[in-house]
């Protein structure tokens, strides 16, 4: 690596570790929440549907806003983008914090407080349209090819760390008191908004910018380039929508079966450790780039691990589940994630379609789950993923084969 390389490398790091920072405190701020969610809802009075919903909503929110994001709102500046949708978060997470208050009241109203906080997560979710996207169009600007995926391996290790640590202090704090991890949810978000305010927007709008250094390995075909990003699309969709039954379905399941809600925290954390280092090499070594055999592998080990949790019931299998989930989830984020911004002058499109396949997922997995285990039975859910995760598969062999996608890489003629 030459002087300047290196000089350029550690100006990029330099400026962008308050985007890290503020990724990490969200993550958190999420993990601590979401992983708390079931048993809070089900602690004040809730069933296995606002479970459900309760994760929907905050996706199928997310999901809507978006599309509006998108088409109106792409022109923002990222940091004013990502500073107002923090606020907003830090709004709905207070409320959440209220409503949890108001059903300990003897004479509350349970169920108006449950829906209160299945809105306040509606809220939440629609406010991170703006922080996202914007956030990894700030860390991706102007870079392409190998060094574009160190942005990302970095900025991936920010976030999944976050995500590592959240569930075990989410787990912890509810079996503690009910209150407790909404309150720290609430106060991860003002530290990110504090980490927002030492970055310094010196990249300008992204999508007006083309790449300022030199992509570092050969760039595909259009068509090679399109067909990656369908097959790394399905396999994102397969598994934040595994991910959702797991996140809200499995943990109720997980206690009924005779388990602690923190020992649920340390079957999460094992995932978050397998997603977190699957982030961290993905961003690291770049031999897997326009291959398509690691993408078919993640789909088939997404449902081995699934019907691991069908027919385990001991802590070591549920182990065994939740690394062989880890490490096929955060290939299919890092893979979708490095094609859809290959070669792309509109770096917040990009990243809006990415975090749209994982809200589509979220909410078909999370909505679909909860009704599944109300009505047909606490392992539906599980076989519903199954059966996604093989249509997924199916869909991605057709598509490689349609396209006669190879299984190396393609220099442009």
């Amino acid at each position: 690596m030459t002087r300047e390389r290196q000089t350029m490398d550690s100006a990029g790091t330099g400026r962008s570790w308050p985007l890290y920072g503020a990724a990490f405190a969200t993550a958190l701020s999420l993990g601590i929440c979401w992983t708390a969610m079931p048993f809070v809802l089900t602690a004040i009075g809730g069933t296995e549907t606002h479970v459900g919903y309760a994760l929907a909503a905050n996706s199928l929110a997310y999901m809507v806003a978006l599309i509006f994001t998108g088409s109106l709102l792409g022109h923002l500046d990222v940091r004013w983008a990502t500073r107002l949708a923090t606020v907003v978060a830090l709004v709905a997470a207070t409320v959440m914090v209220a409503a949890v208050f108001g059903a300990g009241r003897r004479d509350a109203d349970a169920l108006a407080w449950i829906w209160m906080i299945i809105v306040a997560g509606g809220l939440g979710g629609a406010s991170m349209t703006l922080y996202w996207p914007f956030l990894m169009s700030w860390v991706s600007a102007r870079y392409e090819g190998v060094e574009l995926n160190r942005r990302f391996g970095r900025y991936n290790g920010s976030w999944s760390s976050g995500g590592l640590i959240g569930p075990l202090i989410g787990a912890w704090l509810v079996e503690w008191n009910t209150l407790a991890p909404m309150v720290a949810a609430a106060v991860c978000f003002a530290v990110s908004l504090a980490m927002l305010s030492f970055a310094k927007n010196g990249a300008g709008h992204v999508s007006e910018t083309g790449p300022s250094n030199p992509a570092a390995e050969p760039i595909p075909d259009a068509r090679s380039l399109a067909a990656y990003r369908w097959i790394s699309r399905i396999a994102l969709f397969c598994a934040w929508a595994s991910q959702a039954i797991v996140r809200s379905q499995f943990a109720l399941l997980f206690v009924a079966l005779g388990y602690s809600e923190a020992q649920y925290g340390g079957y999460y954390a094992v995932f978050a450790l397998c997603n977190f280092l699957t982030l961290l090499a993905a961003g690291r070594w770049a031999f897997w780039h326009f291959k398509l055999g690691p993408l078919l592998a993640s789909q088939v080990m997404l449902m081995l691990a699934l019907l691991i949790m069908i027919y385990g019931r001991t802590l070591g299998v549920f182990a065994v589940s939740a690394i062989v989930l880890g490490l096929p989830f955060g290939f299919a984020y890092s893979s979708h994630l490095y094609y859809g911004a290959s070669t792309s002058r509109n770096r917040s499109t990009r990243m809006t379609i990415h975090e749209m396949v994982i809200s589509i997922g979220i909410t078909v997995g999370a909505g679909t789950g909860g009704h599944l285990a109300r009505h047909v039975g606490p392992y539906a859910p599980y076989w519903f993923a199954v059966a996604l995760v093989g249509l997924g598969l199916v869909a991605q062999l057709a598509i490689g084969l349609a396209s006669a996608v190879p299984g190396g890489r393609h220099d442009v003629d």
